[in-house]
């Protein structure tokens, strides 16, 4: 298992050999984990839409071409925005230092008026752990192997995951916890 503890924070990268297919290169921020669960959004699957797509669709007078991501596969409806935590609104969620996740109309309101975070990315989707599970995935726990389970790097900052282009962002996680990836196979 990791040497590094689970936090809000926290990625969680697909090892080169994840079994599920959804998560295949992909890179996870951990934004909720507690003794009842674990919540996560993926970074780095861009759908083909972008936020104009919905804004009719929920009553929005706007310009808000940002590109929208695949979070995960629960909630597909809800569109989050994960962003610095300097720019917060009432309903915003303070996930840690680095980061706030907000998920409200008024966000929308806000950004069509200029009032925007420095770094900022939407997604749709979420995924989720029950309590337990992800430490039983990242143990290596059937139908997992520890080759094949989640590795994890400690908070990397809203800075570089944000900035980092999408297309190599699973390389350069990878990067950042070969060392995990290495141990597990010895």
């Amino acid at each position: 298992m990791s040497k590094h503890k689970l936090e809000p924070g926290s990625l969680l990268i697909a090892p080169p050999s994840m079994p599920d297919p959804r998560f295949q290169d992909r890179v996870l921020l951990l934004v909720q984990h507690e003794t009842t669960g674990s919540v996560a959004f993926t970074l780095n699957k861009p759908t083909d839409y972008v936020i104009n797509d919905i804004l009719d669709e929920i009553g929005v007078d706007g310009n808000l071409p940002f590109p929208l991501y695949w979070g995960g596969p629960v909630k597909s409806s809800a569109v989050w925005m994960l962003h610095d935590s300097d720019w917060t609104l009432e309903r915003s969620v303070e996930v840690n230092a680095d980061w706030s996740m907000t998920s409200s109309h008024e966000m929308f309101h806000h950004l069509c008026d200029g009032d925007t975070p420095r770094r900022f990315r939407f997604l749709h989707g979420i995924s989720t752990w029950g309590p337990g599970q992800l430490e039983g995935e990242i143990r290596g726990e059937h139908p997992w192997s520890p080759s094949s389970s989640w590795l994890i790097a400690p908070n990397p900052g809203s800075d570089w995951v944000l900035e980092c282009p999408e297309e190599h962002l699973w390389e350069q996680a990878m990067e950042v916890a070969k060392d995990q990836f290495v141990a597990d196979l010895l």
